[in-house]
């Protein structure tokens, strides 16, 4: 089971974003190249043919991004649920964010969380406004994700 730190559950999605927006950039780059050459060389026609499938990419890789960033935004949501959580444990525990871990990114009923070397299931009411800790034993092995 993996347990992981409100560090990682702040900046899990960043990179993906960062990636993204780097393969457009070299895409918007390429299809400019590709334009450009074409204008010099109107009578070779691979250039125009290359631009054609540079800007295709484009409008792929932006319509897919676009269903990306939707559901980027929606776990983002979810995520920050999860932060706001564990530094309200945090708090009312009396201990550093840092030593509270939970097995889950996302908040919700059975969350198992780890306070320095105790294990908590959180029992959730039905608006997710309070939360219970219960003591509880782990049997299975546990992986920590910082």
């Amino acid at each position: 089971m993996t347990f992981y730190g409100i560090d990682y559950l702040q900046n899990q999605h960043g990179i993906n974003q960062v990636v993204r927006f780097v393969l457009i950039g070299v895409l918007c780059v390429a299809l400019v190249a590709f334009f450009v050459l074409y204008l010099r060389h109107r009578l070779k026609t691979k250039y125009r043919d290359l631009g054609i499938i540079a800007m295709l990419l484009v409008v792929l890789t932006l319509g897919s991004g676009f269903t990306q960033f939707q559901q980027n935004k929606t776990a983002s949501a979810k995520s920050e649920q999860m932060v706001s959580f564990v530094q309200h444990v945090a708090k009312d525990q009396h201990v550093a964010q840092t030593d509270v871990l939970v097995n889950s990114k996302y908040l919700n009923q059975g969350v198992i969380v780890k306070i320095g070397k105790k294990y908590y299931t959180v029992t959730l009411n039905t608006d997710y406004t309070s939360y219970t800790l219960t003591e509880t034993h782990m049997l299975a092995d546990v992986k920590v994700e910082k």
